[in-house]
């Protein structure tokens, strides 16, 4: 899941504004993507959201709208938000979001298959 956070005023209030522009971006992709939007909690008179998107259903909208690619970003997601807040925007819809989580393989140093890095012969040579 991609995970884009926003915040406003009050969450209760904007929820179905929010949702009714998912849908017009359903509606545009021919797709029923596994969108959910769910409040995060307060603080400091602001409200916290997040919305999850699945990833096939960005990768939809990404052929549909060739000019995600386009936004200043350093990676995908970070572009499809960008983008998303400019379009929300549009639509009179004033919400702060940014990328809050996307699925990474988590990797350290160097990654050997011990098929190929070694076999039994190697380990006589070495006895």
């Amino acid at each position: 899941m991609i995970i884009v956070q926003g915040s406003c005023l009050d969450f209760e209030k904007e929820r179905p504004n929010v949702m009714e522009f998912i849908g017009t971006l359903e509606w545009g992709a021919h797709e029923k993507g596994k969108i959910e939007c769910s409040s995060s909690g307060k603080a400091l008179g602001w409200d916290f959201f997040y919305i999850y998107f699945d990833p096939d259903f960005v990768e939809k909208l990404l052929d549909l709208y060739p000019e995600i690619q386009k936004q200043e970003g350093n990676d995908v997601e970070q572009r499809f938000v960008i983008w998303l807040g400019k379009q929300m925007k549009k639509a009179n819809l004033e919400y702060y979001l940014k990328l809050k989580d996307v699925p990474r393989e988590d990797v350290r140093g160097f990654r050997l298959n011990p098929d190929h890095y070694r076999d039994d012969s190697e380990l006589d040579k070495l006895r």
